[in-house]
């Protein structure tokens, strides 16, 4: 036994020490699957995946507040680190999209509780972390290291909105606060699309860095349409004004479209860095940005699919349901598979 634990510590230590800021969208991978199910009629396995991502959540906060207080130093480098500083948003996703899984499952003191957390971390990393970006002296241009995870600015900011959505009881301020940061998550996608495009047509693109994190092209859309869709439902209600209704529906069809529009290229990506340069297939954190957005995408055709002018879309997110709970488990074999090997 001991000479177990002796084995263990020092693996667990290392993995504390370089803990990927990212590691949150293994949480928001289970939970969306877990919304998703639910939203199909699979509660039982909804439940499943929700109560696991609940668990993932708790663990995770408890690894990273350990590091924040053991390696301080490093938390900064890697806020600082425009490769990686975008992937702590993961932790604001992680708890919105928990706030939506719990509301869904009629836990809502659980549910306002994960979603004020959320909305409080975002409220400071949405200044903080493009701020450090700006202002912090590089030997490079920040440019050169923009990648997918930046996208995860856009799905913090839309997580947010989609959380204020199912606590409209907060007051009659929530559902217009609620499309307010919507809009705003709406134009900094368009804004990190730019910047990201930029980059990857000045810059040369290798096989080490055009990595699953670009999947996040698409499932910022598809987060976004989840979002719509909720403000649709409130808009119908009356809580939105009626004048907004079409607006809404209209960014939201073009999301939709932008998101599905990426998929085939997004393959193309991987093709190209798997096969063309036969880059391995392992275990990597960026493998859950394709799990979430692929679960998001689901996710949301079934909530929009629920509103009757947009049915047709239900049967469609049936079907990417499982290939999102395919993904899931394809990449926690990966992780499992990488676990066992020695340290």
């Amino acid at each position: 036994m001991n000479q177990k634990l002796d084995g263990i510590r020092p693996r667990f230590s290392h993995w504390v020490t370089a803990l990927a800021p990212s590691v949150f969208s293994s949480v928001m991978a289970t939970g969306i699957i877990g919304l998703g199910l639910v939203l199909s009629g699979l509660i039982a396995l909804g439940q499943v995946f929700s109560l696991l991502a609940f668990v993932m959540f708790l663990g995770l906060l408890g690894v990273l507040t350990l590091r924040a207080v053991r390696h301080p130093a490093a938390m900064l480098l890697d806020i600082l680190n425009p490769a990686v500083g975008f992937g702590f948003f993961t932790v604001v996703a992680a708890a919105n999209v928990l706030a939506l899984v719990l509301a869904v499952l009629n836990m809502p003191g659980a549910a306002l509780t994960a979603m004020i957390f959320g909305a409080l971390l975002w409220v400071v990393g949405t200044y903080a972390i493009p701020a450090g970006l700006v202002l912090h002296e590089r030997p490079e241009p920040a440019l050169t290291l923009a990648n997918g995870s930046w996208f995860l600015w856009v799905v913090a900011t839309q997580s947010v909105a989609g959380g204020l959505a199912h606590h409209t009881y907060l007051g009659s301020w929530t559902p217009m606060l609620s499309l307010g940061i919507w809009l705003l998550g709406c134009s900094l996608y368009l804004l990190t699309a730019t910047l990201v495009t930029v980059r990857m047509i000045r810059y040369p693109n290798r096989a080490e860095t055009l990595s699953p994190t670009y999947w996040i092209f698409m499932g910022a859309t598809a987060i976004g349409v989840l979002t719509g869709s909720q403000l649709l439902g409130l808009a119908n209600s009356g809580e939105i004004p009626q004048w907004l209704q079409a607006s809404i529906a209209f960014t939201t069809l073009a999301l939709l479209s932008i998101g599905l529009w990426f998929i085939p290229l997004l393959i193309i990506f991987g093709i190209w860095r798997h096969v063309m340069h036969r880059h391995p297939v392992s275990y990597e954190t960026g493998l859950w940005a394709i799990v979430f957005p692929l679960g998001m995408l689901s996710t949301a055709c079934l909530s929009l699919g629920s509103i009757p002018d947009f049915t047709a879309l239900f049967a469609l997110g049936q079907i990417l349901i499982w290939i999102a709970v395919a993904a899931w488990a394809g990449t926690t074999a990966l992780w499992v598979a990488r676990m066992k090997q020695p340290a």
